[in-house]
């Protein structure tokens, strides 16, 4: 049975490869999808792919208050109050605290962390209007261990981490659950330092040793945003392969 049926849902960062993939899954199981992305060409194959009566397009920069005013609107306009709302959209630059720039440590925090705050904001009182609704932020294991090299990166996620709970913890009364899941190496341009192409962090030595699929992490997204966990909130969910675990031991000979 479809668990999205009637239901609004709005996922940013729709022109990524796991963004698209959680709007394909939301599509397949019966929501009406709001593709957010700063520019429309960057998912027009995608909205293509799906068609009007199932999702619509918002421009949105997460870091603009009045780009996520119109995507409410667009959402309500197009389909109703919002069900559910993924905030996706993320920054990542490679660098240490004392490599970063304070200009590069800001957009990598107003993305993620600004982004995810200024998204709760915008959605709740549209939650409110439905009755309640599910908040997934999608974070990392970045948000749970450390990231020495992506400072601004693991901040941020830290700093998403903090604001999930908080949020669970304001909004419960109203129905609506905050979550965050965090997954592990996914096979996205975001795994890959853009300088050298090589993976940010190794996964030869963790438990399951290879990336995350885009469908496996969806399917766990559209699990906590659902019904199915609807005792849920203020939780963590890991995808990791087992990274945060610790490297399995070398065979010994």
């Amino acid at each position: 049975m479809p668990r999205f049926t009637d239901k609004t849902v709005i996922v940013t960062g729709a022109a990524g490869a796991l963004g698209a993939g959680m709007v394909r899954r939301f599509a397949a199981e019966d929501a009406r999808v709001v593709v957010g992305a700063r520019r429309r060409e960057q998912v027009t194959a995608l909205l293509d792919e799906l068609g009007t009566d199932r999702a619509v397009f918002a421009q949105l920069d997460v870091t603009s208050e009045q780009d996520w005013t119109a995507a409410i609107a667009t959402a309500e306009a197009a389909f109703g109050p919002v069900s559910v709302l993924v905030n996706n959209a993320a920054r990542a630059i490679v660098g240490t605290t004392m490599s970063l720039t304070p200009d590069e440590f800001r957009e990598v925090i107003d993305t993620n962390l600004v982004g995810t705050f200024l998204g709760t904001r915008a959605a709740v009182p549209s939650m409110r209007r439905r009755g309640g609704g599910s908040i997934v932020n999608i974070n990392s294991t970045a948000g749970i261990g450390t990231a020495a090299g992506l400072a601004a990166y693991g901040t941020s996620k830290w700093g998403i981490r903090g604001l999930t709970r908080i949020s669970a913890k304001e909004l419960g009364r109203d129905n609506i659950r905050v979550n965050g899941v965090h997954p592990g190496i996914i096979e996205t341009p975001l795994a890959y330092d853009p300088a050298t192409g090589e993976l940010i962090v190794g996964i030869d030595d963790q438990p399951i040793p290879r990336l995350a699929d885009v469908d496996e992490i969806s399917s766990l997204v559209l699990f906590v945003a659902s019904d199915d966990a609807g005792y849920s909130t203020g939780a963590e969910f890991v995808a990791d392969g087992g990274y945060l675990l610790g490297p399995v031991p070398a065979a010994k000979p």
